[in-house]
């Protein structure tokens, strides 16, 4: 799911693959490091899946948009306290070319 404190930055974004159609970006998903190393593989794609899917429903072009999933290989924070873990809970954006 999209959380609503996210849907101003994806406008943002939404304005600028409107602007520039032929941006290729990739999204990156990723986990806190809590249950199966497969199932969080599985989720993280689906997190930036979900990010691509937010965006196509309002008519952005996804065509040159990519979504992965990095489970729990790239934290950011430590996966010992609440807080790190929601932080490594994250869809982040990558461009690819322009």
């Amino acid at each position: 799911k999209i959380r609503p404190e996210s849907e101003a930055l994806l406008n943002e974004l939404l304005g600028l693959l409107q602007q520039n159609p032929k941006l290729k970006l990739e999204f990156s998903g990723h986990t806190d490091a809590d249950g199966d190393e497969a199932a969080n593989l599985s989720l993280s794609k689906k997190r930036a899946e979900a990010v691509i899917a937010w965006l196509k429903g309002r008519k952005a072009a996804v065509d040159n948009l990519v979504a992965k999933g990095y489970g729990e290989s790239k934290p950011i924070a430590s996966n010992k306290t609440a807080e790190g873990k929601e932080l490594n809970r994250r869809v982040e954006i990558k461009v690819l070319t322009e």
